[in-house]
C-alpha cells in the first residue's frame, strides 16, 4: 500500500516530459546521420567525393527535430547580411523582356565565377542568397552573381510576360554576359535553389555537352512540378506553406499591377480572379497556364518538370536534397537516370528541411549547404588544376 501514497505523481507528470525531451535531444547529438550518395563510381566522381567529406553526412542543429522546424527556423534565424549589388540589365527576348543581374564584385582576372539561382519570387535580398554569397566571397574567393527571373529582386518588367518555371532564358542570358565580361578560360560555377534549382537542372539538360558552365550545384529542387503540387496540397501543408507561397505570387502580379493592366489586350490575365487563387495550382491555372499558353496546368508541370533533362547534363553536377524537405519532395528525382549519368552525384541527407540545412546550437550563421557548394567548387577547381592569378 505505501508504494501507491508515497509515490509523486505531481512530480511525476512534471518531469516525464522534460525527460523525454531530454533523452530525444541527447539521442539526436550522438546518433549518426549518413546521407544517401547516388552516382556512377567513375574515378572522376570517387576523386569529387572524397575531397568533399561533408557530403558524407549532415549533422542538423540537435533541437530542430524534423523537417517543418528546419524550414521555419531556416527563415527566422539567420539575420539578413547587409550587402551591395551593382545591377546590370540584360535584354532577354525579342519582346523587349529583362532580367537583372546583381554582381557582388566587380571580377579580378581569372577569378573564378559563382552564378546563384533564387527560389520562388526570390533575389539577392533573400537570407539564403546572401549566406551564400558570404561564405563562397569570403572562403572561396569567388565573385558572385545573383540572376533574377522576370520581375523579381524588385526589377520592372519590360516585356508583357511575367517569369514561369520552364523558362530558362535568363539563366542563359546572364552566363552569355558573364562570359563577355570574364571571357573563355575563367571557370563560372552556378548554384540554384528551389525553383531556381529545378530551372538550373532543366537549363543544364537543355545544354548538354554545349554547356559553358563548369559545374553546377542543384540545391532542394523539385524535379516533378506535379508531385510538388500535389504535396503541397495535403491538408497541413496547405496552411503552413502553400497559402504563404501563393501570397508570394500574388504580390508579385500587385507589384506589377500597372503593367499587366497596360498589356490588357497581349496577354490572357484575369487580375481579380488572380487575386483569389488559394494555392499555387490555382494561381498557375488562373496566370501562367493563359498568359503563357500553355494547354492546362498538367501541360506546365509537365514543360517545367526538370526529371526528364536529367539524363541529358553533360557537365559535374552536385544535386543535394533532404528526405524531410517539405516543399520538393526528393520523390521526384529520378534515381535511374542519375545512375546512367556520369556527371551527376547525388546526395540525400536524413533532414535539412527546404532550403535550411542549419547546423550547430546555435545556427546564426553558416549552413552546410553553403559548406558542401564550397567543398565541391574547391574540388572541381583542384580537378580542373585552375589557379586565380
Amino acid at each position: 500500500m505505501w508504494l501507491y501514497t508515497d509515490f509523486d505523481y505531481k512530480t511525476f507528470l512534471l518531469y516525464t516530459p522534460f525527460t523525454v525531451v531530454l533523452t530525444g535531444l541527447l539521442w539526436r547529438i550522438f546518433k549518426r546521420y549518413p546521407s544517401t550518395i547516388i552516382m556512377q563510381p567513375t574515378r572522376e566522381n570517387q576523386y569529387l567525393i572524397s575531397q568533399c567529406p561533408s557530403l558524407v553526412e549532415y549533422r542538423p542543429t540537435p533541437w530542430i527535430f524534423n523537417g517543418h522546424m528546419m524550414t521555419v527556423f531556416g527563415v527566422l534565424f539567420r539575420p539578413l547580411l547587409s550587402m551591395s549589388f551593382e545591377r546590370v540589365l540584360l535584354s532577354v527576348d525579342a519582346e523587349g523582356g529583362t532580367i537583372a543581374v546583381d554582381w557582388h564584385r566587380q571580377p579580378r582576372p581569372r577569378q573564378p565565377i559563382l552564378l546563384i539561382l533564387h527560389g520562388l519570387t526570390g533575389g539577392s535580398d533573400n537570407e539564403y542568397i546572401r549566406w551564400m554569397i558570404s561564405y563562397a566571397s569570403s572562403k572561396l574567393d569567388l565573385c558572385c552573381v545573383v540572376t533574377h527571373a522576370r520581375g523579381c529582386g524588385k526589377s520592372k518588367l519590360t516585356s508583357p510576360k511575367s517569369f514561369n518555371a520552364s523558362n530558362t532564358d535568363h539563366v542563359r542570358a546572364s552566363l552569355k554576359n558573364i562570359r563577355s565580361r570574364v571571357g573563355d578560360e575563367t571557370p563560372i560555377f552556378a548554384v540554384g535553389y528551389s525553383l531556381g534549382a529545378g530551372i538550373l537542372a532543366k537549363f543544364l539538360g537543355e545544354e548538354g555537352s554545349g554547356c559553358s558552365l563548369q559545374g553546377a550545384i542543384v540545391c532542394c529542387a523539385s524535379f516533378d512540378m506535379l508531385l510538388s503540387a500535389k504535396n503541397l496540397e495535403r491538408w497541413l501543408y496547405i496552411h503552413i506553406y502553400n497559402r504563404r507561397l501563393t501570397n508570394n505570387l500574388i504580390r508579385y502580379i500587385q507589384q506589377h499591377e500597372d503593367h499587366f493592366v497596360r498589356h490588357d489586350s497581349d496577354i490572357n490575365l484575369n487580375l481579380q480572379t488572380a487575386y483569389r487563387s488559394r494555392t499555387v495550382r490555382e494561381f498557375d491555372k488562373n496566370v501562367i497556364v493563359p498568359m503563357h499558353g500553355f494547354r492546362d496546368v498538367e501541360h506546365y508541370y509537365s514543360e517545367a518538370s526538370s526529371h526528364e533533362w536529367i539524363k541529358y547534363i553533360r557537365i559535374p553536377t552536385l544535386i543535394l536534397s533532404a528526405a524531410d524537405d517539405p516543399i520538393c519532395p526528393i520523390d521526384g528525382l529520378p534515381v535511374k537516370e542519375v545512375l546512367n549519368n556520369a556527371s551527376i552525384i547525388a546526395v540525400k541527407t536524413l533532414e535539412g528541411g527546404h532550403v535550411s540545412y542549419l547546423q550547430g546550437w546555435w545556427p546564426k550563421s553558416f549552413s552546410y549547404d553553403n559548406i558542401v557548394v564550397g567543398e565541391y567548387i574547391q574540388a572541381l577547381l583542384k580537378q580542373m588544376n585552375y589557379g586565380c592569378s
